[in-house]
């Protein structure tokens, strides 16, 4: 699956403005303030209907213009090109059309097709709170799987059933009217739960893989789902106990307070590979490796010491490993966030056959040079990626000889500063008959 082609028309610093990407790497170069951002999010837009940015989206349109529409063409290897295009004005609503067919919803437009995207906001799906990454599983999964989609949906309604009469049973109602939406509850919650738990088993594998090789010193890390239903197997009848046992609690302050909607994903470094006893034992001094005689022990070393100070020595992982949202450099957050996306691209292309597009925004800037050659040599297997870069040189020459490069800025953007389109008569603004669609 790749986007051969992108159009913006009054979308953020885009007055009308085309672009071309090719399969495999492209590299999307600008100085500060030309675009890429907007670029990014502008297929994004196209492919799911929503920004990665923002929830309102006014805020996409150029300043002082009616609407904003983008135009993508993808190229599917089953059902050949396809153009999508989306339109949003304030007036009109947001429109979409898939070969020049009304998609009928949101969810319908997200089931055709798999894609994934690191902006700046990205790294919150680390730093930032629990319900952040929940909506970031969910959001992946439902294209993917109707159940999962359909479970959501029914715990969300009967969590919202069961929060009323929470509240009101706390304000003087007949604590009996708890009892069916307990039943409910303890159902679909139980069926969630197991969902969302056998996910992110999938997930963490491919996450621990592309985590590694992301890794230059061999660090191993992986993701863990904090699951309060882990308490009771993610049975049913015992949620349902442990529901009548917490209903106090829960009264009190008119709120669900165990569940699936309490969830928390953690990324964590679990230390280097266990060894075996026999691969100590090849490692101690003197000892006998592949039939050869034991050497003798080397004499230790002088270390030369500094005194009158503490020493240091390696630091052990605490016990369940090292959380990267509180622990994690800046660098460990984003190659964790970068392998996540892969993760899911990969589990998502084993599901539908199809290898999404990758859409990497300024990933560069923050890993080291050791990181950047990793995952440019990972993104060689993994379908299309799109890099924004305000450097070219983070890639090597062989690198951007094999890549699509595309200098910004485009003809049809506006410069930085600027919220209206520039007079040119070589570049004329779009034609008075456009519209949102």
């Amino acid at each position: 699956m790749v986007v051969s082609g992108l159009r913006l028309v009054n979308f953020r610093s885009y007055c009308d403005a085309a672009v071309h990407f090719g399969p495999g790497l492209n590299v999307v170069v600008g100085e500060n303030a030309t675009g890429k951002t907007n670029l990014l999010e502008a297929a994004w837009f196209a492919l799911r209907g929503s920004s990665p940015r923002t929830r309102r989206d006014e805020k996409l349109i150029t300043w002082g213009e009616p609407f904003a529409r983008v135009e993508l063409q993808l190229d599917t290897p089953d059902a050949g090109a396809q153009q999508v295009d989306v339109g949003f004005a304030p007036s009109q609503g947001k429109r979409v059309r898939w070969a020049g067919l009304e998609v009928a919803s949101l969810d319908d437009l997200r089931g055709r097709s798999q894609v994934f995207i690191f902006v700046p906001e990205s790294l919150l799906l680390v730093k930032g709170s629990p319900a952040r990454r929940r909506a970031h599983l969910d959001a992946f999964a439902a294209p993917l799987d109707p159940q999962y989609a359909a479970a959501a949906r029914d715990l969300q309604a009967v969590l919202r059933q069961r929060n009323a009469q929470l509240a009101a049973v706390k304000h003087g109602a007949d604590p009996a009217a708890l009892d069916p939406w307990d039943a409910q509850f303890a159902r679909v919650a139980a069926e969630f739960g197991r969902r969302r738990r056998d996910l992110v088993a999938e997930l963490a594998e491919g996450f621990s893989e592309t985590a590694a090789a992301l890794a230059p010193a061999g660090e191993r890390f992986t993701l863990r789902l904090v699951a309060q239903l882990d308490g009771v197997g993610y049975d049913e009848a015992a949620l349902l106990e442990e529901l009548r046992a917490r209903r106090p609690g829960e009264v009190g302050r008119g709120l669900s307070l165990y569940g699936p909607h309490r969830d928390d994903l953690k990324f964590l470094e679990i230390g280097p590979e266990p060894r075996t006893r026999s691969q100590a034992r090849d490692d101690e001094p003197g000892a006998e490796k592949d039939g050869e005689p034991a050497s003798t022990p080397a004499a230790a070393p002088i270390v030369p010491t500094v005194s009158g100070g503490p020493t240091c020595g390696p630091v052990e992982l605490p016990r369940g490993g090292r959380d990267l949202r509180l622990f994690g450099s800046q660098g460990e957050q984003r190659a964790a966030v970068l392998a996540l996306l892969l993760a899911e691209q990969r589990l998502a292309a084993g599901r539908t056959g199809q290898q999404g597009p990758l859409f990497l925004d300024d990933v560069m800037s923050e890993l080291d040079d050791a990181r950047r050659r990793l995952l440019v040599r990972m993104l060689g297997t993994a379908g299309q990626a799109i890099i924004t870069t305000t450097n070219r040189h983070y890639f090597t020459d062989e690198e951007l000889a094999r890549a699509t490069v595309v200098e910004l800025p485009l003809d049809g953007s506006l410069a930085a500063g600027e919220t209206a389109p520039p007079l040119d008569d070589q570049a004329p603004p779009a034609p008075p008959d456009l519209d949102a669609l």
